[in-house]
């Protein structure tokens, strides 16, 4: 609910205060990691206990997970950003040296292989979040190969909680879409001198209306890391056991 009140002021800001749209949007992108930490805490306790124990406050943040989360965001921005990089500098070598659609070709297919590349970091960073006392760098070394070897299962289950997701948060985001493009027509009437189209109850709808989508999706974004979760335990679980295996067969 809290998520849910967050996205129903910053929606409506966003609407109707397009020029704040930066700083409203570095806010909700605060607020979806602090959320997400809680989900994480969450799992934490899954993990630690074997069952989720019932909150003593109806909302606590555990900030070692906020933090550590934080901290996981900024080293996957710089590993996408890399990636984007080089992904632009392939694009740009493939026009200069081969045709336009050769070019094109070349760029979509290395443009797969980079991400075919980084699917294991679904298995990274949900072992870095919910384990203590290992940095990410140290962690993204430790699991890209884990990851590498799982990479068949790893991509069938984040293939299908992505479809998944993308399908509801599609659906979920249509009425938003749609006060969106109704104001921006409306603030491009405004500027070729057009009366102001839009009625006075437009900032009371935009923040209803994302009040009840933010709410819904609280739930598939939280829905969508148990996928990935179990995915992570059943890797390490299989890890463990050829360990024990090849320690038993010395």
């Amino acid at each position: 609910m809290v998520f849910a009140l967050f996205c129903s002021v910053g929606g409506a800001m966003m609407i109707m205060l397009p020029r704040l749209m930066p700083i409203t949007a570095a806010i909700l992108i605060i607020v979806e990691c602090l959320f997400a930490s809680y989900g994480f805490s969450v799992l934490k306790q899954h993990q630690t206990f074997g069952s989720i124990l019932r909150p003593a406050k109806w909302f606590s943040i555990d900030t070692h997970i906020f933090i550590r989360t934080i901290m996981c965001w900024l080293c996957l921005f710089i590993i996408y950003l890399i990636a984007s990089i080089i992904i632009v500098g392939l694009a740009f070598a493939a026009i200069k040296f081969l045709s336009l659609y050769t070019a094109i070709g070349c760029a979509s297919l290395g443009t797969l292989i980079i991400l075919c590349l980084l699917l294991p970091l679904a298995y990274i960073t949900m072992r870095y979040i919910l384990n203590d006392g290992i940095g990410f760098w140290k962690q993204f070394r430790i699991g890209y190969g884990v990851g590498m070897r799982r990479w068949g299962f790893i991509f069938i289950v984040v293939l299908a909680a992505t479809i998944v997701e993308l399908l509801l948060m599609l659906v979920l985001s249509l009425p938003a879409t749609i006060l969106s493009l109704a104001n921006t027509q409306s603030v491009l009437g405004v500027a070729m001198g057009d009366p102001y189209a839009l009625p006075s109850y437009m900032p009371a709808l935009a923040a209803g209306t994302f009040l009840i989508i933010g709410f819904l999706q609280a739930y598939v974004m939280m829905s969508v890391l148990f996928p990935i979760y179990y995915m992570y335990g059943s890797i390490d679980a299989q890890e463990q056991e050829k360990q024990d295996f090849n320690k038993q067969q010395q």
